[in-house]
């Protein structure tokens, strides 16, 4: 998985299921990018309020690095699901560890996604 891979470039461990649960992800500010990141994903009224608590403690700068890095995943996903790339046998044998650590089966839009037996 890319982030981490990411966490063990800059020498961190990042928690993946803080993301679930809540709880210190390991990564600086991970409420707030937590916050934006779903609510960039609602694209409801919560996002002015996340944008801005996003903004105040990693500036303005660190939020277009956000808002981008929110927008390229959100695309990726779109691209792959628009054009039907298959999800390939060696991904497919991590992520199932990640689909059953995480709970992700429980949510409504799993319905929608390969099934990782």
């Amino acid at each position: 998985m890319l982030l981490g891979a990411s966490s063990d470039a800059v020498d961190s461990e990042a928690h993946l299921a803080s993301a679930m649960d809540g709880s210190d992800a390991g990564v600086p500010y991970s409420a707030e990018l937590t916050a934006f990141a779903e609510a960039v994903w609602r694209r409801d009224d919560s996002l002015p309020p996340a944008r801005d608590a996003l903004r105040e403690v990693v500036g303005d700068a660190g939020l277009v690095e956000a808002a981008i890095t929110a927008a390229v995943f959100r695309s990726l996903n779109i691209g792959a699901d628009a054009s039907g790339i298959p999800l390939d046998d060696e991904y497919a044998s991590i992520a199932v560890g990640f689909v059953d650590e995480l709970g992700l089966r429980e949510f409504s839009t799993a319905a929608n996604s390969p099934d990782l037996a």
